[in-house]
């Protein structure tokens, strides 16, 4: 009889305490492991659309650069005088490490007036941005770090030869500017650059092509 009573009792209150401990240490483990897991995954989501983003740049400029002196009519671009490189086209108006500006006559209307034929990469602070003509500058990426986006100018022939801006602010000359060849963008990677386009990454994307009369070739 009196081992039925002692069993009626239930649990102490040591035996309860002890109990809810174990239970608390095993909710807070539990979280700790899904809040871990939960971070890693918005870590890796951020990266991938770095990845995304910065590709797409990459790509873009890439397409551009490859069109720059596109001058179907020859009305459009004024021609190189020489002695560096005559006769060629002169559609990259404006070359430093940080700011690109290039010229094509896409519709072959003899003027440099329609979308997408007067267009401006520049690094500005940390964002990257594209303008088109007179339109306002659009960013395309931003929190780019000091260093991370440095263009480099190339001559065609093997081996090229790469040409050095000078001068405060640096920049190539307008000869240096016609026996340009081939682009190369050097992009330190970052986690924290903000893309406001759809885009892909690399460290280095590489498309190159030769140069013609009409289109210079990109080395991304």
């Amino acid at each position: 009889m009196r081992t039925m009573r002692a069993r009626r009792r239930g649990f102490s209150t040591a035996e309860l305490l002890v109990a809810s401990t174990v239970s608390l240490i095993g909710f807070a483990a539990l979280y700790s492991i899904f809040f871990a897991q939960q971070k890693a995954l918005r870590a890796q989501a951020a990266y991938a659309e770095v990845q995304t983003t910065t590709r797409s740049v990459l790509d873009l400029m890439g397409r551009e650069i490859r069109m720059a002196s596109y001058d179907p009519t020859g009305a459009a671009l004024p021609v190189a005088p020489g002695p560096a490189c005559p006769g060629v086209r002169r559609g990259l108006a404006d070359a430093t490490p940080t700011r690109v500006r290039l010229q094509q006559d896409l519709n072959g209307d003899g003027a440099l007036t329609a979308s997408n034929e007067d267009l401006t990469y520049e690094l500005v602070g940390t964002d990257l941005r594209r303008t088109d003509g007179v339109d306002a500058p659009v960013v395309l990426a931003s929190g780019l770090p000091s260093g991370g986006f440095v263009l480099r100018y190339f001559t065609g022939g093997n081996p090229s030869v790469e040409l050095v801006p000078a001068g405060s602010p640096a920049a190539l000359t307008a000869s240096q500017r016609d026996c340009v060849a081939r682009v190369r963008l050097t992009r330190t990677p970052t986690r924290t650059i903000r893309g406001r386009l759809p885009l892909r990454s690399a460290p280095r994307s590489r498309s190159g092509a030769a140069r013609s009369g009409v289109c210079r070739g990109a080395h991304i």
